[in-house]
């Protein structure tokens, strides 16, 4: 009967060591799992202009390029024409408004002293930062890898 009781707290054990997760896996959120890579700026439209018309810049129209890596420990590069412009940290929470409410998911960056949050979304390798809710641009990217 001993016998029995330590050959099945062994088969416990055994399996429950190769069906965790890496602990790496477990500390990310599934937004950050998506987001973690190369992405290459495509376009960002400003949809409050003056003539009401919105306004598109691209790569081509500015002449430049622009590329974000996100990588797991939470920071991000920024190049531009594959030269680093700028880095920081990142991260995913909501916000409490005065009224109460939750706002969705956000994503958090840091430069320097300088905290910015954004609402995005992701569709497929496609990556959009939505800053028009402060008259700001949405931004398109592309993953590269």
């Amino acid at each position: 009967m001993k016998i029995s009781y330590v050959i099945y707290i062994t088969v416990i054990l055994f399996s429950m060591a190769f069906s965790c997760e890496n602990k790496e896996d477990l500390n990310l959120s599934e937004s950050e799992k998506q987001i973690i890579g190369e992405w290459n700026w495509v376009e960002s439209v400003y949809y409050y202009t003056v003539s009401g018309a919105p306004y598109i810049m691209n790569p081509d129209t500015l002449g430049y390029s622009i590329s974000y890596i996100f990588k797991a420990d939470g920071t991000f590069y920024v190049y531009r024409n594959n030269e680093i412009d700028n880095t920081g940290t990142y991260w995913f929470e909501t916000v409490i408004y005065d009224d109460g409410t939750e706002s969705p998911l956000r994503l958090f960056t840091q430069e320097d002293e300088y905290v910015k949050s954004v609402n995005y979304s992701f569709s497929e390798d496609t990556l959009v930062f939505d800053e028009t809710e402060v008259d700001g641009a949405k931004r398109t990217f592309a993953r590269i890898r």
